[in-house]
């Protein structure tokens, strides 16, 4: 497994990393907009960005103005070298109704930083468009560095190893965060290879032995890296310590020569990067210019161990969006990596005295950098873990060697990679476009839906130049899982200029309740179809799939809601059902469990009391207030009811005669009993408007479109006319 491996290899990394960059929408990369702003900015001005400058608005490079230059003026170069433009960026505009964080209640919906047009962003670009996806392409080559750089580290320092090249440079290439970020722009994408080529000299100086162009070489690479990133210059120190070790090898004269190869070193350091902290001085008072960034990304409120954020770590590291990380299964299989790449490692260390030294400098590099993101990151929350990747061809290298101590190496590479390559591309065929892609446009001949609608969003009921129609409509709730699957058919009869909002929410039915359970807002098309890009007649399949929040309600039923409406204003667009006004869409009636609710114990009825099969009452009280007499009652469902039944609470005075009734559904309609499934606990209260001295109150349940009364039995015996008794009226 030697060059036709690498060439393998190097080939799905560009391919991967390519569609990547084709896959993910403009500007949705990590802190693209601003890695983006400085190259344009370079490129346009000749100049390198300042903070405080008025420009900053125009090109929106924010914290990146006081990062080292090098990736933005060689990418500014290419933008120059081959005419490329980006005048016409219009890709500023954020979603407002963007959800992001682990936390956010619809995982894949909303995810989209900025407005997007597929329309307009698809091949062949031009213009911005074009530039970004030229410099897309341009880092994922300077990252194929990186990744030939693992291979040829990896066989210079473990040759005995042969499954470690491949395996280790496997691990780098077919990372989904690694590709992430090497598919978009962003100075990581220079530093990590330059940080690869100077582990890769100095363990040629450890090797063959100290020489004045090798240490020259190291000190030039060390330059580079850190004028990429500050990160790079955590190099200095590894270098000086691995001159310093083998000056101190050689034995004669050691001090001298120790002393002159670690000035070859710092000779290109100052003369390349000394210019630039002089630059930061003067402008900032601050050598490393951190402390302009500092005030606009902010600082740490308080103290916290990087430990506490461990988790957040690890998950960025393998997979991660700017808005969101991936669904936790998803990381199951780089834990097992890790697990078992770490544990090895110590075997391997057990198994090898003869190249701890070697162990002991890629572990020497990855703690630098781990302590360098440490400080970092207790000075500005930082818990991304990019910031490790310099270091990643090392962790790389370290856990092949660890997975091939656990028997049959070749096996074990074969499989580890074959597992690697599939977890890559399944990120990007299938994790990718759930974030991002639009919604499917089908011919109206293919659109098939459960429900159909004649609902139409338009200012009048004639205007039918412009009109947002819902054509049909599919829903699915699982009560067991809290999943709530929507599909909105959506067509406008023509160009929008406006961005509308829908809304689906979770309502109360019960008349004159606002109560509101549960609410997604966002642009159609999980937040990627906004409607000033649809495309007049198309149908617009768009479909969202919810895991709903646990709410502190009883079981009972919610109308899941559809709303269009006005951004800014929050004006909801005018709705004609059938041609004709209408108030609210509502897509269905649906029953959700939640918590039990508590039934008075002193209200427990001793007696068996059942309505048919289907309905126990278990608990009943009557009380007096001073607004008339409050009915509590619980029913208990047995079996599932086919129709809604209304319950009927009769007021009787002394005599028997009837006085009033406080007839409703259960719940006030919160709770139809068609819903009810069995062992469901009904606390229903109703209200009658009179007191009535020495009355008694009868309930039961009835059907309101034919009076049929559910019987009703107390201990096995039939009740006339289906009344259970319920008396005194207490006080």
């Amino acid at each position: 497994m030697k060059k036709p491996t690498l060439i393998v290899l190097l080939a799905l990394f560009l391919l991967l990393g390519t569609t990547y960059g084709i896959m993910i929408p403009p500007f949705e990369n990590l802190d693209e907009v601003e890695h983006f702003g400085v190259v344009r900015y370079v490129a346009d001005t000749g100049r390198l960005p300042v903070h405080g400058d008025p420009s900053e608005k125009a090109y929106h490079y924010r914290q990146e103005a006081s990062q080292p230059p090098l990736y933005y003026l060689l990418s500014a170069a290419l933008v120059q070298l081959l005419g490329l433009r980006a005048d016409d960026a219009e890709f500023w505009r954020f979603n407002p109704r963007i959800a992001c964080g682990p936390n956010a209640p619809n995982f894949y919906e909303n995810r989209a930083v900025f407005y997007h047009n597929p329309h307009r962003e698809g091949f062949p670009w031009q213009g911005t468009l074009l530039t970004l996806h030229v410099l897309r392409v341009w880092s994922t080559l300077l990252q194929a560095i990186t990744i030939a750089g693992t291979y040829a580290l990896t066989r210079r320092m473990f040759p005995r190893s042969p499954w470690a090249a491949p395996l280790a440079t496997a691990t780098v290439a077919f990372n989904p965060q690694f590709l992430f970020v090497a598919s978009g722009i962003n100075n990581d994408n220079l530093v990590t290879p330059l940080a690869t080529l100077v582990l890769f000299g100095l363990v040629g100086v450890m090797q063959r032995g100290l020489s004045w162009h090798r240490s020259l070489g190291i000190g030039v690479g060390v330059a580079l890296a850190g004028l990429s990133k500050l990160s790079g210059w955590l190099l200095a120190p590894l270098a000086g310590l691995v001159l310093l070790g083998v000056a101190l090898r050689s034995r004669h004269r050691w001090f001298l020569s120790a002393l002159t190869h670690i000035g070859l070193i710092a000779l290109p350091a100052v003369l390349l990067g000394g210019w630039w902290f002089w630059r930061n001085w003067l402008l900032y008072s601050d050598p490393t210019a951190l402390a302009p960034m500092l005030e606009l990304v902010g600082l740490r409120g308080s103290p916290i161990y990087p430990w506490n954020e461990f988790g957040l770590v690890f998950r960025s590291f393998w997979g991660q969006i700017p808005c969101s990380f991936y669904p936790e299964p998803f990381y199951i299989p780089y834990i097992l990596l890790t697990v078992a790449g770490t544990a090895g490692v110590f075997l391997y260390w057990a198994r090898n005295p003869e190249e701890r030294w070697k162990i002991i400098l890629l572990a020497g590099w990855i703690l630098l950098v781990l302590v360098g993101w440490i400080q970092w990151n207790l000075t500005t929350p930082a818990p991304g873990g990019r910031l490790l990747f310099p270091a990643f061809p090392a962790l790389a290298i370290l856990w092949a060697l660890g997975i091939g101590m656990w028997g049959r190496p070749r096996l074990a590479t074969i499989l580890t990679i074959t597992g690697l390559a599939l977890l890559a591309w399944g990120t990007v065929g299938q994790i990718i476009p759930a974030f991002f892609a639009p919604p499917p446009l089908i011919r109206p001949e293919q659109a098939r839906w459960t429900h159909s609608s004649d609902a139409a969003w338009k200012e009048t009921p004639e205007d039918e130049s412009f009109t947002i129609r819902l054509l049909g409509y599919d829903v699915h709730l699982d009560d067991r899982e809290f999943t709530l699957d929507t599909t909105l058919y959506w067509q406008t009869a023509r160009s929008l200029f406006e961005d509308y909002f829908l809304a689906l929410q979770l309502v109360s039915p019960v008349p004159g309740d606002d109560t509101l359970r549960w609410t997604y807002d966002s642009w159609p098309g999980g937040g990627n179809y906004p409607t000033s890009a649809w495309l007049p007649g198309k149908v617009i399949r768009d479909r969202y799939r919810f895991r709903l929040p646990v709410a502190d309600f009883p079981t009972q039923a919610w109308d899941l809601q559809l709303v269009l409406y006005e951004g800014p204003s929050m004006r909801r667009l005018p709705l004609f059902v059938g041609g004709i006004p209408a108030e609210q869409l509502i897509l269905g009636r649906y029953r959700l469990p939640g918590k039990e609710p508590t039934c008075p114990e002193s209200a427990r009825l001793s007696a068996d009391v059942r309505l048919g099969e289907s309905v126990a009452l278990t608990h009943a009280e009557v009380v007096t207030d001073s607004n008339g007499v409050r009915v509590t009652l619980c029913w208990k469902s047995i079996a599932a009811l086919d129709r809604d039944y209304q319950v009927f609470v009769h007021l009787y005075d002394a005599s028997g005669a009837w006085v009033t009734a406080g007839d409703g559904p259960p719940m006030s309609g919160a709770f139809p009993s068609s819903l009810w499934k069995p062992g469901d606990t009904v606390l229903d209260v109703h209200y009658l408007p009179f007191l009535v001295e020495g009355g008694r109150v009868a309930v039961g349940m009835y059907h309101l479109e034919d009076g049929t009364r559910l019987p009703v039995t107390i201990g096995g015996v039939p009740i006339p006319d289906a009344a259970i008794p319920i008396w005194p009226v207490r006080p």
